[in-house]
């Protein structure tokens, strides 16, 4: 028996969330270029009833809209994320009652990371980014360490110039950046429900 054309299908969990949803396999079939006899045999064989039942439990039906995931690759990543957390949770169902614990963590530890995600493409997390700006010309490390260059130069004119004139042209541009710097940019996000 072959590879199953659906199970390394690109777009595996729209087709599964189709079948769970009862989606004809010959419109299915057609929306994904592939033939209704390989919706069937997936159907069939690789999509076991907790599968189907961990993405009914995900999903609502009347929220899942196979057209409108088509339209949109954003609603098509959140659905294939929705997906992997229904197989995520079937696995650590499995894991408990095999009393394996450190799969079972394991699993909830990715079904954690997989509702972060899904919160994060929503907007419903929010990341705060601080930057603050030191100019290493005006702390007191540098002054010191300039005054001392210059009191060992005081015996060498001509080295005491052409660095002092260096040192002030370093002094002179770290300034003007400092003052032309503009306010850093401070964006605000508030998730907007759909």
């Amino acid at each position: 028996m072959g590879t199953c054309t659906i199970c390394n299908h690109e777009r595996r969990h729209l087709i599964e969330i189709g079948l769970t949803h009862r989606v004809p396999h010959r419109v299915l079939a057609k929306r994904f270029g592939v033939s209704p006899d390989a919706i069937q045999r997936h159907s069939a064989n690789h999509l076991p009833p907790q599968t189907r039942a961990a993405l009914l439990t995900a999903c609502k039906p009347s929220e899942v809209d196979l057209e409108a995931l088509q339209r949109s690759e954003s609603e098509g990543i959140l659905s294939s994320l929705v997906a992997q957390r229904a197989r995520l949770q079937t696995y650590g169902e499995q894991a408990a009652t095999d009393g394996d614990v450190r799969a079972a963590v394991q699993v909830e530890y990715a079904v954690t990371s997989n509702l972060k995600l899904v919160a994060q493409l929503l907007g419903q997390l929010v990341q705060h980014h601080e930057v603050r700006s030191t100019s290493l010309l005006i702390s007191p490390d540098y002054l010191a360490l300039r005054s001392a260059i210059v009191r060992a130069l005081r015996p060498y004119p001509e080295a005491a110039r052409a660095v002092g004139q260096a040192l002030a042209e370093l002094e002179t541009a770290a300034a003007t950046a400092i003052t032309e710097a503009k306010v850093p940019l401070v964006i605000e996000h508030q998730a907007v429900p759909a």
